[in-house]
């Protein structure tokens, strides 16, 4: 990766931080940064110090501000959202990057994903939602939210390649979640990279090698 720090971008309402890739290519690689519940678009740049450097990174800042410099991507209730309540907001991101980037005379027809947490779980739903438009999806210390299993069409995680990463010590996500989210992706004959640490709710250095695997 390059050592400047990313660059501040507002865009079409939607707050973001991209860094370009070292490496120049063809076709530009594009991998889209999902924060977990109250970060923001700066807390996701020591995850991707594993990756490629011919990657084009987006971190995006959730839509709610829930305190100075904390955004969520929705608030927690008693029950998870229906995954219905994630479409409009699909549709709305994947329209701004794809503008922002044809502004930057940049084509991409399909993004690889990293969310951690919360943001994990905005990953998953881009990659039931849009799997026409969504590679490879990395979900750290998240989950998939038992209600959706009934909601969406297993089918369109087929052949999609997902890694997961949870810590045994995660006390705010349990491990057994990750696992309940794998066993799902894998019925449904997605190819599964799971890592697991003695570790809280965060990625353990013991992930950081498959992760950077997973994108090259």
């Amino acid at each position: 990766m390059t050592d400047h720090q990313p660059e501040k971008i507002e865009f079409e309402g939607w707050h973001f931080r991209v860094q370009y890739p070292r490496q120049h290519a063809q076709k530009t690689r594009v991998m889209l940064l999902f924060h977990g519940y109250e970060g923001n678009e700066n807390v996701m740049w020591v995850l991707t110090r594993p990756l490629p450097d011919n990657y084009l990174l987006i971190a995006l800042r959730a839509p709610i501000q829930h305190s100075e410099n904390q955004y969520v991507w929705h608030e927690i209730a008693s029950q998870w959202p229906n995954i219905d309540v994630y479409r409009q907001f699909s549709d709305q991101l994947l329209i701004t990057i794809d503008h922002w980037l044809q502004k930057q005379d940049i084509h991409s027809d399909k993004y690889d994903l990293m969310g951690f947490s919360q943001g994990a779980v905005v990953a998953y739903a881009l990659a039931f939602l849009k799997p026409d438009r969504i590679n490879r999806v990395a979900a750290l210390a998240g989950f998939i939210p038992y209600v959706w299993q009934a909601q969406i069409d297993g089918s369109v995680v087929k052949n999609k390649h997902f890694f997961i990463a949870h810590g045994t010590k995660d006390e705010i996500i349990p491990l057994i979640k990750a696992q309940q989210a794998a066993a799902f992706l894998k019925k449904n004959n997605a190819q599964i990279t799971f890592c697991e640490a003695e570790i809280g709710h965060k990625l353990s250095s013991n992930c950081f090698p498959g992760l950077g695997a997973f994108f090259t």
